[in-house]
């Protein structure tokens, strides 16, 4: 999710004049793996550094999501604290976490590197791992649903802009959405994988030894992001945490194209609500056994669709993608909630969901500037969690008066207002210059 500056001269590190405290932070930077300024010694060292971060990346996302008390997370939290109100707040407070680190720990990979930004998230969600197999209580269990929402921030816009650094170093970023597809494939798989062995696991031995067991893919990450190369990041950066978060925001708010590409990700993340509410209906329609295949089935669909994202974008382009995507979608979902049949709950897995993901990060990446790249991110993420907890809670109010398809369909009516902001990027993101991150209407 990120841009070139059109003003900024590939390769070339600008900066400020040291001020109090940037020594340190340099330091800081060095120790985690900061950004490096030596030139390349060879044309081909950037392309080594692409295949290398590019495979790295996906045993990252792969290790990461293979966190096997994915499905029975709630019950076991029940078991621990013995209430299920305690519970769902666990899960309250852990969404609550990430959207309140969201925007400083944006900051920080701008500031220090994403390759130490994506170790820091790393350790930290070791800690919560061991928090989750250790609790013997609700105390315990929250902090460590805390630390699990500082990770998730600190990878959130973080790890997607070390994609696009490093292709924008080796002059290869018209390679992201290929790159992205099969990146972002692994967390499919991942959940596939994790949830069919965690359900086996749990059915042999116990909960408990699921989360024990879940500790070691998360120890995994940490192996591997240590392994990551720094990409270098262009253009000058800010000093002051403040003066650049307020250049992030001018950033967004001069750029026609990136304000509407913000709001379109926020709406669709916030559609994302349905998949706490889509095994109820899926429930009335299947029996309880195939639910389970119901979800395998959706991540494999999911997983073609991020893999094949790449190929799709390169032949009709990005900002084609997302608005038929998005428009198959919208178009799949209603007939699946309006007329509900057995069939309806395949019509909820769609292939278009991995390539309009793609393409609207792509869209967005083309437009960040490169020296807030992972702040605009954070963002946008942080608008996405916004509007998410409001939708999740309206669609929570309808259920409980109206039943769950109307809830289904009042989420479904809120990703309609996504439709004509795609159409506009459609419409006018082509006819704009790469970088327009500073362009008014």
């Amino acid at each position: 999710m990120i841009k070139r500056s059109a003003n900024l001269q590939v390769g070339v590190v600008k900066r400020p004049g040291l001020e109090p405290g940037t020594y340190g932070l340099k330091l800081i930077a060095a120790a985690f793996g900061g950004k490096s300024q030596r030139s390349r010694s060879a044309p081909d060292s950037a392309d080594q550094t692409v295949n290398r971060n590019v495979r790295l990346l996906s045993w990252f996302n792969f290790f990461g999501d293979f966190r096997m008390y994915g499905p029975i997370m709630v019950i076991y939290f029940a078991q621990v604290t013995g209430s299920y109100t305690a519970a769902a707040s666990l899960l309250a407070v852990k969404m609550l976490s990430s959207a309140a680190f969201e925007v400083p720990t944006g900051v920080l990979s701008d500031l220090l590197g994403r390759r130490g930004t994506m170790i820091a998230g790393a350790v930290v969600m070791v800690a919560a791992h061991l928090g989750y197999a250790g609790a013997s209580g609700y105390g315990l269990l929250l902090a460590a649903v805390v630390l699990e929402g500082l990770a998730t921030s600190l990878w959130s816009g973080n790890n997607e802009s070390l994609l696009y650094n490093t292709l924008l170093e080796a002059g290869r970023e018209e390679e992201f959405p290929r790159h992205s597809g099969r990146v972002n494939s692994m967390f499919q798989i991942a959940l596939a994988l994790a949830a069919a062995i965690g359900g086996v696991v749990a059915g042999a031995w116990s909960l408990h030894v699921v989360v024990v067991l879940s500790v070691v893919p998360q120890v995994l990450c940490v192996l591997v992001a240590l392994r990551v190369r720094e990409p270098r990041v262009h253009g000058p950066l800010e000093s002051n945490v403040l003066v650049h978060l307020g250049s992030a925001l001018r950033g967004i708010r001069r750029n026609p194209v990136l304000r509407r590409i913000t709001l379109v990700s926020a709406l669709r993340y916030s559609s994302e609500s349905a998949a706490q509410l889509s095994p109820v209906f899926v429930a009335g329609l299947w029996p309880l056994w195939a639910l389970g295949l119901w979800r395998t089935f959706g991540h494999g669909v999911a997983f073609v669709g991020f893999r094949v994202s790449g190929w799709v974008i390169g032949r009709v382009g990005a900002a084609r993608t997302l608005l038929f995507g998005e428009l198959f979608d919208n178009m799949a979902n209603f007939v699946a909630l309006v007329k509900p049949t057995v069939f309806s709950p395949v019509l909820l897995g769609s292939p278009a969901y991995g390539m309009s993901t793609i393409a609207q990060q792509t869209l967005l990446q083309r437009e960040f500037t490169d020296r807030e790249r992972a702040t605009m991110g954070s963002l946008a993420s942080l608008l996405g969690s916004v509007l998410y907890a409001l939708v999740a809670l309206g669609a929570g109010l309808v259920a409980d008066r109206w039943g769950i398809v109307a809830a289904l369909l009042a989420i479904q009516a809120v990703v309609l207002i996504a439709l004509p902001l795609a159409w506009w990027v459609h419409a006018r993101a082509s006819s704009l210059p790469a970088g327009a991150g500073t362009v008014t209407e």
